[in-house]
Parts: structure tokens; sequence; C-alpha cells
């Protein structure tokens, strides 16, 4: 009797569980919510408009614009020196003296047959004033002593070359001989340079260089001297553009008669050649590509898009922008190596705050004589 009770019992009880069981499946799906997808994350600037100055940067090695080799142009021994290296000399100051004994008995030889020829010009004039000698004898003596007299003139240019002097006003750089030194013709003595005015050459790719104009002020640097900012000006610009590296020579005039600088430091140019008041600017790194063909991603309701665009003058960490985007536009930055055109992105750092009192800044520190 016991047995009987029991078992519907049991079976009552399965059947409850089992029905609790499906009446709550449903509603579990039921709370289960869709997967929203994630953009991908990014910093981003917004495109300001302000000040620019365009400037080119460049580097070169400063030279002297008047510098020689001096070479003894006569054979024979290094008799005295009379300057060292470093030494500021005069236009036709004597430098050094080569033993010329050689030419000047040559010299004498030639001054004595001159004299010879001399005498015989002056006894023919009279001779043929009296019909004693024919015309022709005279010209002959006449064309001879004119002869004589050239080789004179050549045999003491000969011996004042022997007197090795400074072609201009500058300073001993190098010092290649010693004293009894015995030279043949065309061996190097010293090397001399002005260094009051010296030169920069740079080579400005031919799309720069349209912007450039002689008498445009210059500022640069030097690495002995890294505190000092020097000024200079552009002298004049080749008219022609190098073939092969599509460049324009530009040379650069520095006024050095202070000698502050010397030939061969190495300086960091930089040329002001425009100022733009109201300029659309956006940060350099927001730009993808060459300058003919430059992209940038302009994020636009949550999703970057891939916006082509022309670019202008540089400055520092801003670039102008000629065509795609304006003013108020917000691009991105930092992680659009990653971004295809339409991609979601999360804006991570947002610098608007900031962008336009970064932008004024850079304007203020670049202004023409700033």
């Amino acid at each position: 009797m016991h047995r009987r009770t029991s078992l519907p019992l049991f079976i009552a009880l399965i059947a409850c569980l089992t029905g609790c069981a499906s009446s709550t499946a449903p509603s579990a799906v039921s709370e289960k919510k869709p997967e929203t997808p994630e953009g991908l994350p990014v910093e981003t600037a917004h495109v300001e408009q302000g000040e620019l100055t365009a400037r080119y940067a460049a580097t070169a090695t400063l030279q002297a614009e008047h510098e020689a080799k001096l070479v003894s142009e006569v054979p024979g021994t290094v008799l005295e020196l009379l300057v060292e290296e470093g030494a500021r000399v005069s236009k036709g100051q004597l430098l050094a003296r080569i033993d010329a004994a050689h030419s000047r008995l040559q010299l004498r030889e030639a001054e004595a047959d001159l004299q010879r020829r001399k005498n015989d010009v002056d006894r023919g004039e009279k001779l043929l004033a009296r019909k004693l000698i024919p015309a022709t004898t005279h010209d002959q003596a006449e064309s001879d002593y004119a002869v004589r007299r050239a080789e004179v003139a050549i045999a003491r240019v000969t011996v004042n070359k022997a007197e090795i002097r400074a072609p201009f006003d500058g300073v001993i750089t190098r010092r290649w001989i010693k004293q009894g030194q015995l030279l043949a013709a065309n061996d190097a003595v010293f090397d001399m340079a002005d260094f009051a005015d010296l030169r920069a050459e740079l080579r400005v790719p031919e799309r720069d260089a349209v912007a450039l104009a002689t008498g445009q002020p210059v500022t640069f640097t030097v690495d002995a001297l890294a505190a000092r900012r020097f000024d200079a000006k552009i002298e004049r610009i080749a008219p022609i553009v190098d073939g092969n590296s599509g460049t324009v020579k530009v040379t650069v005039r520095v006024d050095n008669r202070d000698r502050t600088l010397r030939p061969g430091l190495f300086a960091r140019m930089d040329v002001a050649f425009l100022h733009l008041a109201n300029a659309v600017l956006m940060p350099k790194a927001a730009v993808l590509g060459n300058r003919d063909a430059a992209i940038a991603y302009v994020v636009k309701e949550g999703k970057a898009r891939r916006t082509p665009i022309r670019t202008g003058h540089e400055n520092g960490s801003r670039v102008q922008i000629l065509e795609g985007v304006d003013a108020g536009a917000e691009v991105v930055v930092t992680g659009q190596a990653s971004l295809t055109d339409g991609a979601l992105v999360e804006v991570l750092h947002n610098d608007a705050s900031s962008s336009f009192v970064q932008s004024r800044s850079v304007a203020a520190a670049t202004t023409p004589g700033g």
C-alpha cells in the first residue's frame, strides 16, 4: 500500500521539474544582448586657421669666397719663411723668399747684352744718317734690341717670383714648405683664404627654388657655436636646374668681418621666404603619402574617411593645406596606418582644446625677424 502511493508522487515531481526547465530556457535566450563592433583606437587633432611663415631648411659647409694655393713659380731653395699658419697677411706682403742666384746671374747677363745692342742701335743711327750702312742693317739692329729688351723683362719677372707674396688680404691656412727645402717649379708653398667673406652653397629642389630670391635674409647656426645664430642673405641663384639632381644652386653670402666663423664649419641654414597670415594648418603627422599624392583620414560620425589633400608650405610640425579639408575638420594623427576608408574609430585623445594655441605659438615663433 505504501509503494503504490509514492510512485505517483515521484512521477508528478519529475513532470514539474521538466516543465520548469522548459519554461525558463526561452527567457534566458531572450535576455542575451547583441554584440556591438568596436572602433580602432586613434588620436586626432583639429585643422585650424592661423599664421605660417614658410621656411626652407638646409645644411652646407662654409667656404671662403677668396682662397688660393700659392706655388713656387721658379725652382730653388727656401731661404726665408716669414709667416706661419694662422697669420693674417695683407695684399703684397712678403711671405717667403727662394734662392734666385741663378736667375739673377741670367738677368745680369741679359742686361749686359741689352746694353751692347742698345749701343749698336745708337751707332747704327749715326751711320745710317751718313748713309754708311743700309737701312736694313739698322732695322735688324733695332729688332735684336727689342727682342733682348723683352728677354730682360722676363728675367726680371723670374727674379721677382723668387719672392712669394700674398695676392690678397687673408689668413695663412697651411704651410707646405720648410726652410732649406729644395723646391721645383709649381711646388705648393702656402694655402691662404679671406675669412671676412664667406659663402655657403645650397642645393634647393626646383619646386622650392622658385620661391627664393636674391637678397632674402637667411639665419643659420654652426655646430661649433650652437648657442649663437648668425645672419646672412641670398647672393645669387643659378639660372638653370641641375639635370641629374633636379636642384638649383643657391649661394648664400656670410659677412664675417669679425672673423668669428671659419671656412669648413658645418652650418644649418634657415631661409624664411613667405609669410601667410590666414593659412589652413594641419599637423604634419596627419599627412600620409608624398607631396604629389597626399591623403589624410578625416573623422566623421565615428568613421575615418580617406581624403585626398594638396599640401603647401611647411613650418615645424605644421603644414599648409591647399585643398581637401577645411578648418575645423578632425583628422587622425596617430593610428592611421591601420585604417581603411570608412573604418570605425574610437578617439582616445583629441587636441581640440590645445591645437589653436599650438598653431598660434608656432606662427609667432616663425614670423620674419622673430
